[in-house]
């Protein structure tokens, strides 16, 4: 390979770039999360698979109703002008971009695809370097580690920090009793309530370390990072590959103490509580039926299991379908969210009852992140169990739960605190015990 001196390009502009992609397959194995660069700008991991990213080679923003739909294009047609060199050809190979959408049409906060200038990646153990050039060939380095090298050392646990809510745990669970009450009037079947937590630090967060913790700790969930969200989702909204698509859904929730797991009475009770049961179906119905139109010979798991994490269980069931052609996986999350898992039922009921008692906006909790491939297929996940990062000393968690007539504001209050957890301790610098 020869020498590559020039830093990592800015953004192109998104009407007239042509990318020159190559990827290389890495002869030795690469431990991921031992080489997540300082200035991550994206990042996408599970069980040590997936990838790491630097730099922008192209980017468009979106906004509004058609956000989904004009990313799309946009990506669509910078795929067909580009050239790709991929000698490796497994999943997140080759040309892909990461993307993240806002929750609400309305949103202040612009929506965001990018194409990186570099992606260091695994696929079933097999590692490959990404490196794309912008109306040129792109300059390959001498070896990958140039361009990411060891990850930094995380300082000590940052200590004591600054943790507010914007609700009181009175405040809050007035918050649910309204919602509980709008539903038990009828206005709506299941309403999704969620709070924020800004956290302060007097030293910077490093959004590098913060993600490599996150992957440590929770290595089931899909880790990721963009712009200016981190988070570990546990919830797969869209995942295609080879015209067919999988959504994980999560509705039901059972905090634990201690990061512990229920004993199988309560486990047992909890797979039958007529409430989580409740709240379950709304949200695996709404996947269902808003993918007709776009999926043929759905399959859905016969009844609900239990999905572990480290001090909260979830029933979990697991949709499947045959895709029809052209259909891209962009496509799905545009036409999936927001669920019922993170919104409510009815749709439009719903989201105007978070609208009216959640006053500030959502930005990209509780939407679409992921990426996505010249083809079209990839993985989005629903962006929770995140933070929004505001500046380099302030975030602001956000998590919530679904509500249905039986919800009781205490519990209600104290699942919102258990999802938060695991960012609190990412912040921290604590591990689960």
């Amino acid at each position: 390979m020869t020498g590559m001196s020039a830093p990592l390009l800015p953004s192109s502009d998104a009407s007239t770039a042509k990318l020159i992609v190559r990827t290389l397959r890495l002869e030795e194995p690469v431990d991921l999360l031992g080489h997540v660069p300082v200035d991550v700008s994206g990042a996408w991991i599970r069980h040590g698979q997936g990838f790491v990213a630097r730099g922008k080679a192209w980017s468009v923003q979106t906004a509004g109703a058609h956000r989904f739909a004009a990313a799309r294009a946009a990506f669509g047609e910078l795929a067909q002008n580009a050239r790709v060199d991929d000698e490796v050809r497994v999943r997140t190979s080759g040309l892909i971009c990461l993307g993240s959408f806002s929750y609400a049409d309305a949103s202040e906060r612009p929506s965001t695809l990018i194409v990186p200038r570099a992606v260091l990646g695994v696929h079933d153990g097999e590692a490959f370097l990404t490196v794309i050039g912008v109306d040129e060939e792109p300059e390959m380095p001498t070896s990958w580690r140039d361009l990411f090298p060891s990850s930094p050392v995380p300082r000590e646990p940052l200590g004591e920090l600054e943790v507010e809510a914007d609700h009181t745990p009175d405040e809050y669970q007035s918050l649910v009793q309204q919602a509980v009450a709008e539903i038990r009037e009828g206005r709506a079947a299941k309403v999704v309530l969620s709070e924020r937590t800004a956290v302060r630090s007097a030293h910077p967060f490093e959004p590098a370390v913060m993600l490599t913790r996150l992957a440590r700790a929770y290595p089931s969930t899909w880790v990721y990072h963009l712009e200016d969200i981190v988070g570990a989702s546990p919830e797969m909204l869209a995942q295609t590959e080879d015209g067919r698509v999988f959504s994980r859904v999560l509705a039901g929730s059972r905090p634990v103490a201690d990061d512990g797991e229920l004993d199988e009475v309560d486990r047992r009770a909890f797979r039958t509580d007529a409430k989580e049961l409740s709240e379950h179906a709304f949200a695996v119905d709404s996947v269902v039926d808003r993918l007709a139109g776009l999926a043929e010979q759905i399959d859905v798991s016969p009844e609900p299991f239990v999905l572990r994490l480290p001090g909260l269980e979830h029933l979990a069931s697991d949709v499947s379908a045959r895709l029809r052609e052209g259909t891209t996986s962009l496509d799905v999350a545009s036409r999936l969210h927001p669920s019922a898992a993170v919104s409510g039922t009815p749709r439009e009921e719903a989201d105007e009852i978070i609208a009216r008692l959640e006053p500030q906006d959502r930005g990209g909790y509780a939407s679409p992140v992921g990426w996505m491939d010249a083809r079209g297929d990839g993985q989005w996940a629903i962006a929770l169990r995140m933070a929004h990062l505001i500046d380099e000393r302030t975030v602001v968690m956000q998590a919530g739960g679904g509500l249905v007539a039986a919800s009781d504001p205490v519990s209600e209050h104290a699942e919102a605190l258990a999802k938060c957890r695991p960012m609190l301790r990412a912040l921290r610098g604590d591990q689960p015990s």
